[in-house]
This record gives C-alpha cells, sequence and structure tokens, in this order.
C-alpha cells in the first residue's frame, strides 16, 4: 500500500479470525505480519502482548483523553467547569498527559502508550481520537439526538446555548491516519486524529434531527452543567476540547478522508437501520451505559419555565 494511493480491497479477501485476547498465546495468529493495528488495546499488559509478538511494525489506537492541563486535571474526572482542564485550543501530541497507572481509562492508556512507543525494538505509533462514530459503532452518541427524533420530541434542551465544542472523529479518518501510518511505519510517536470540521452542540442536534426528518424547538440554557443534568449531551463541555492536526498533515501528509458534514448522515441513518423493530441498548451495548431519556423530567422542566 502506498502513501497518497488509497486501495479498496473485496471483503471476501480478508480472513476473519475469532479470538479473546486475554487467553495465552491468543495473537499468536498476528506472527510473521508486516503491522498489527489493534484498535481495542486498554492497558500496559496489551501493550506488552503486542510486543511479544513476531512482527514488523505496531498501530495502536489510544484517545485524546490522555491530556492533562497544568493542574494534572483531565476528561476522566471533569464534572462541571471548575474541573475542567485548561487545555490549549487546538491541542498539539506535545501537551503533557496524564500520569500512566491503573486508576482510570486515561492513565492505563498512558500506560499503554508509553510502553509501545518506549520499546526501542518494535516501530509503534500511537493514534489519539475523540468523539468517535462510525457504522457498527457501538456507543452511538448521535443516538441521543436520533431516538428523540424518532419519539417525535417538540423539543431538545442544551446546556452552554449549544456551544459546547468536542472534536469529533469519524472511523474513515482514523482508518485514513492508520493507512499513511502503515505506509511510513518508521514514522513512530502519537497521532491525533479529529475531523476537520468538528462541529458544536447546536449543530450535531440540528443536523441529526434534519436526517431524520424532524427539527427540534430549542431550547437553550446560558449555563454549563454536571455531567448527567438535564441538557447536557455526549460532547456537551464548558470548554472547547479540539485536537490539532498539524503533525500528521506535516509529517504524513495527512488529508482527512471525509467531513463530518459528510459523514454525519450516514451514520444517522446507519444508527436508524440498525435499531429498527429491535431494542436500542442490544445495538448500542456502550450507549447503553451513557445515554439518557428522561422525558419526563424534560417535560417537568418546560412545564414550569
Amino acid at each position: 500500500m502506498l502513501a497518497g494511493k488509497r486501495e479498496r480491497v473485496a471483503a471476501d479477501e480478508y480472513e476473519y479470525v475469532s479470538l479473546d485476547r486475554d487467553q495465552d498465546g491468543a495473537l499468536s495468529v498476528a506472527n510473521g505480519f508486516d503491522l498489527v493495528v489493534d484498535v481495542i488495546p486498554f492497558e500496559a499488559a496489551h501493550a506488552k502482548q503486542l510486543l511479544a509478538l513476531d512482527t514488523g511494525a505496531l498501530i495502536a489506537i489510544s484517545s485524546a483523553s490522555v491530556y492533562a492541563d497544568e493542574q494534572g486535571r483531565t476528561l476522566d474526572e471533569a464534572e462541571g467547569v471548575d474541573d475542567f482542564p485548561e487545555l490549549p485550543v487546538p491541542i498539539p501530541e506535545t501537551q503533557a498527559t496524564v500520569e500512566p497507572g491503573d486508576g482510570t481509562y486515561s492513565t492505563k492508556k498512558v500506560a499503554l502508550e508509553r510502553i509501545l512507543l518506549g520499546n526501542g525494538e518494535v516501530p509503534a505509533a500511537i493514534v489519539r481520537p475523540c468523539a468517535i462514530y462510525g457504522r457498527g459503532d457501538r456507543m452511538g452518541r448521535e443516538w441521543h439526538f436520533v431516538k428523540r427524533a424518532l419519539d417525535g420530541r417538540p423539543h431538545v434542551i442544551l446546556t452552554s446555548n449549544g456551544s459546547g465544542h468536542f472534536h469529533t472523529t469519524a472511523s474513515e479518518n482514523i482508518g485514513e491516519l492508520v493507512r499513511l501510518l502503515a505506509a511510513q511505519p518508521a514514522s513512530s510517536g502519537a497521532y491525533n486524529c479529529g475531523d476537520p470540521d468538528p462541529p458544536s452542540v447546536l449543530e450535531i442536534a440540528r443536523a441529526t434531527a434534519a436526517t431524520a426528518g424532524h427539527s427540534f424547538d430549542e431550547v437553550l440554557l446560558p449555563e454549563p452543567a454536571v455531567r448527567g443534568d438535564l441538557g447536557q449531551t455526549p460532547w456537551s463541555t464548558p470548554k472547547a476540547f479540539l485536537v490539532d492536526m498539524a503533525k500528521a498533515q506535516a509529517g504524513l501528509a495527512y488529508r482527512p478522508a471525509v467531513s463530518w458534514a459528510e459523514a454525519l448522515p450516514r451514520q444517522v441513518e446507519w444508527l436508524i437501520a440498525a435499531t429498527r423493530g429491535r431494542d436500542w441498548r442490544e445495538v448500542l451495548t456502550r450507549g447503553a451505559n451513557y445515554l439518557r431519556f428522561d422525558y419526563e423530567a424534560e417535560d417537568s422542566f418546560l412545564a414550569a419555565s
């Protein structure tokens, strides 16, 4: 595969293997390959597992949540304005990260990153996406608005006047960055990955509803709120959280495969099709742990307003 040239391979040309990485020797099937891309590595043990393989290069998907401000604050602990990290906009890869450890999602990701990047033998690259979305997504953040549209909810309530700005990352853009890294295995290090046109919460609400054939009366609350409160969404942040793509653009000649505006309608259409006639929680198994639809509380708030 050559950098700058996109090639498609038919599905029947792949060999699919199902395995449990927690079993001893489970990943040995990858021995002898030029490159292993791990999209679900989570902790230090996974990094050691990858380095035990006989492979030419490694790419691991991490997260932009690893970034920390001067006070060590990260997204993991942030509940409201006061404890949300003060990060540059946009965030470069040179920004400090949280210390590695076993305490949180981000500390585990940093432990994984440091082992891979510091191994000194196998070229390794780290990709740091933000709010990932795409066909097959088990989080389905957009369902926050899609379900409300399908249920015919007349209003949508948004904190911070809908101005929250949390970087989105289309799966196609992760794929394009991985493609370029694969073509240049010597390009080790960490790389941000975010859409070229990250939307505000209000833009997401409007575009999602429009694709679903609906429109909302927007109830915009001026103040931010803590996580889980009325009007919060999966992208609601009291301060912008946007990553810098300059490193990938300059070093890899990266160009996005898709814009958010192009990818969002396809995501909405897939969510509608995938959940039709099914309990959405069986489809969006991760989203079921986070997405809430307390219509009674919303109606009570609006009635009292």
